[in-house]
């Protein structure tokens, strides 16, 4: 019962707090690049098994550990009132789940594009993405902006939200700790999706694609239908769906793309190095910088639209476990 609660008011909190800086996920990534750099220092192996074993095993460790702490703090906390237990639960959901930055990291590109200011665009884009930004151009801002709020959107809030959903801030952690792991051990930008030359880490990015994969069809059906609610291109956006989502990252964007008759993938460049992703969508309209403000509007309609499937989801599922036991 409590996820009810716990579900509509992290994501207010999330809205209308502005999010504190203090991110106890990096230190995930910091203890994955400690514990490679050990392996790295101690043992000379060429052979490709050992370092994915021990990489395997030190993440299981940091992921059981991030799963553990919450799990008993919490039980522990609801011993001694369910208030004190709830309010915990609630600030660990708070720091875990974000739905504010992104919007308002696109807002502010938003309105730099508009005052004509490309410079802090760039800025704000490079700062949050890591991407080189020096050369590209507006359209490109555009792009990898609308990038950026869907994919973030989805990996930082709905996708924990749904593990919140199943077991609670521990599992939410959880999840949120291996997509950090992911994270760092990719070699791209977009964490595409199970490519990786570091065999240390490869473990990291193999489970957090599969846990990914129901949840990104569960958000590109939920675009679909906020299209539709919103009249926007939902046929386009079935097709984009069904043509490009090849992948779980490709899913999100093709969706996005179908119902904004815009097209997103392409190129990108990081660390001067370019990588190249598949193209999803149709390039029906040139990107204009009012196409950031109609994406932010559907997709914070569409995360609004996943709570509410979510709690829909909850009540039935305990419906049936009251008729049955």
């Amino acid at each position: 019962m409590k996820i009810l609660l716990i579900l509509p008011i992290s994501f207010l909190l999330n809205i209308f707090i502005k999010n504190v800086k203090f991110d106890p996920f990096v230190f995930v990534s910091r203890l994955h690049f400690i514990a490679e750099d050990l392996f790295r220092k101690k043992v000379n192996n060429k052979n490709n098994i050992l370092p994915f074993a021990v990489g395997t095993l030190s993440s299981l460790i940091i992921i059981a550990v991030c799963f553990l702490i919450p799990f008993f703090l919490l039980m522990l906390l609801y011993k001694v009132h369910f208030l004190l237990g709830l309010i915990i639960e609630l600030a660990l959901c708070y720091i875990t789940l974000g739905i504010r930055k992104p919007l308002e990291i696109s807002s502010r590109i938003y309105h730099s594009l508009k005052n004509n200011d490309i410079k802090k665009a760039k800025s704000l884009l490079k700062e949050n993405t890591d991407i080189d930004t020096e050369d590209i151009e507006e359209e490109q801002i555009i792009k990898n902006t609308i990038e950026y709020t869907v994919i973030s959107i989805a990996e930082d809030y709905i996708y924990p939200a749904i593990f919140l959903l199943l077991g609670g801030a521990p599992l939410c952690i959880a999840y949120k700790t291996i997509y950090k792991l992911s994270e760092s051990s990719s070699d791209t930008v977009y964490i595409d999706e199970n490519k990786s030359d570091d065999i240390f880490g490869i473990f990291n990015i193999k489970l957090c694609y599969i846990l990914n994969i129901i949840p990104s069809f569960f958000t590109s059906i939920v675009h679909i239908i906020t299209s539709r609610i919103l009249r926007y291109e939902y046929k386009n956006a079935f097709t984009a769906l069904k043509r490009d989502g090849k992948n779980n990252k490709a899913r999100l964007e093709a969706s996005v793309a179908g119902a904004l008759n815009i097209e997103l993938g392409g190129e990108y460049i990081k660390d001067g190095e370019m990588y190249d992703r598949p193209l999803v969508g149709e390039y029906l309209e040139d990107l204009k910088i009012s196409h950031i403000e109609k994406a932010n509007k559907f997709i914070l309609t569409s995360a609004v639209f996943s709570l509410t499937l979510l709690i829909i989801i909850k009540l039935i599922s305990m419906f049936i476990s009251s008729v049955i036991f």
